[in-house]
């Protein structure tokens, strides 16, 4: 045989073992969903379906907010729910899978390798990337899905220039700038709700009681604004015990907030406690306070 008639050989004997060894057919299918899919050979094969959202709800494993266009925001991501068809078949196999997350020039962001051993049921799998401002530019950006690295599916998705959230910046500055003035007692007046004493050490007693006094300095600068205070009682193995939360409405002009626990003997020790003020979650101010037993005479 010819020197080139073997080298012809080999070429279609390469070419007709690479396209038998390949699940997929050449054409490929855009369902609604707009996912491009590359059909398995096999009426069993498996497929892929994605989805684009901003989260998955802890509650029901849901897509939320599912979409194909998102504006690039501080600490927000994009996640994808691909969705197996046909997994059932491949049960008793080792999958491996990738997943690859790319940009308007095709190249690789991030590259997520998930491996699914036998017997497992799998039918979903999941990857995020981060699209705050300093990580993402605005265009258009591509998912593929890859099974034993033969593409099986593949989706675009949109990123939005980043627009300046102005109230994630009101809420930081309320955070800076609202100081709590933090007050203790053991009385309150039933006509003005005020504390008649201040204190920092309590007596543990029947039907005794701890209060919290909480006046805000510079809130009357955002009376326009919604705010989440949160009063939290911490004991002395430093856990919460007990966690007070008020809301005050646009247009609210309350200036103080207030807070009570038992200090009963079956419901404290003694020993060194806080109590602690939130704003929208964050840590603002705190006063200590001592629990003690009464003296025995």
């Amino acid at each position: 045989m010819k020197r080139w008639e073997i080298t012809f050989f080999v070429i279609v004997v390469a070419t007709f073992t690479f396209y038998n060894c390949s699940d997929r057919l050449e054409t490929t299918t855009i369902e609604i969903s707009s996912t491009t899919v590359y059909p398995s050979r096999s009426g069993n094969g498996i497929d892929a379906n994605i989805t684009f959202c901003e989260k998955i709800s802890k509650k029901t494993g849901n897509p939320i907010n599912p979409g194909n266009v998102f504006s690039i925001k501080e600490e927000e991501k994009v996640t994808a729910v691909i969705n197996l068809r046909n997994r059932e078949y491949h049960r008793n196999r080792e999958l491996m899978f990738h997943i690859d997350w790319l940009d308007s020039s095709m190249n690789s962001l991030f590259k997520k390798r998930i491996d699914l051993p036998e017997k497992d049921s799998t039918t979903v799998l999941v990857s995020s990337i981060n699209i705050s401002p300093d990580k993402r530019l605005p265009g258009n950006y591509s998912l593929r899905v890859y099974l034993f690295r033969e593409l099986i599916a593949e989706k675009k998705f949109e990123l939005l220039p980043y627009v300046i959230d102005s109230a994630k910046i009101i809420r930081e500055e309320m955070v800076r700038k609202i100081t709590p003035a933090i007050s203790l007692g053991s009385k309150i007046s039933r006509k003005t709700g005020k504390l008649l004493d201040d204190e920092t050490s309590f007596t543990i007693k029947k039907k005794a009681k701890v209060y919290a006094s909480v006046y805000f300095e510079n809130i009357e600068f955002y009376s326009k604004q919604p705010k989440n205070f949160y009063v939290d009682w911490i004991g002395p193995d430093s856990s919460s015990f007990f966690r007070k939360e008020v809301e005050l409405a646009p247009g609210d002009s309350t200036y103080s907030i207030s807070s009570s626990i038992t200090i009963s003997p079956q419901k404290r020790i003694p020993g060194n406690y806080l109590v602690r003020i939130y704003l929208f979650e964050e840590l603002i101010g705190e006063k200590k306070f001592s629990l003690q037993n009464a003296t025995i005479k």
